[in-house]
């Protein structure tokens, strides 16, 4: 079956439904970078990357336990600055 198995069910990334798609792991690359690995049924397996900032708290939690390092981009942070600043040069 391709479609929702229920009502309200979301698609993963590549368009297919669990339990046709399995999350196999989240992995911190070399560079840096968290990537989530997923297997479909369909589509096989593969990859794509993970926002920190979009990641539960309890992910996060996980991740701090394992002894991963999840942080926020420095663009974001830039952005944050640059509106506080703004706010207060008005």
């Amino acid at each position: 079956m391709t479609g929702p198995y229920f009502t309200g069910q979301q698609p993963s990334s590549c368009g297919h439904y669990y339990p046709d798609v399995l999350r196999l792991r989240d992995e911190k690359r070399a560079d840096g970078t968290l990537v989530r690995i997923v297997d479909c049924k369909y589509c096989g397996k593969y990859q794509f990357p993970l926002d920190p900032s979009a990641l539960d708290e309890e992910l996060v939690r996980e991740l701090h336990q394992k002894g991963f390092v999840v942080g926020t981009r420095e663009e974001e942070v830039e952005k944050v600055r640059k509106k506080a600043l703004k706010s207060f040069t008005k």
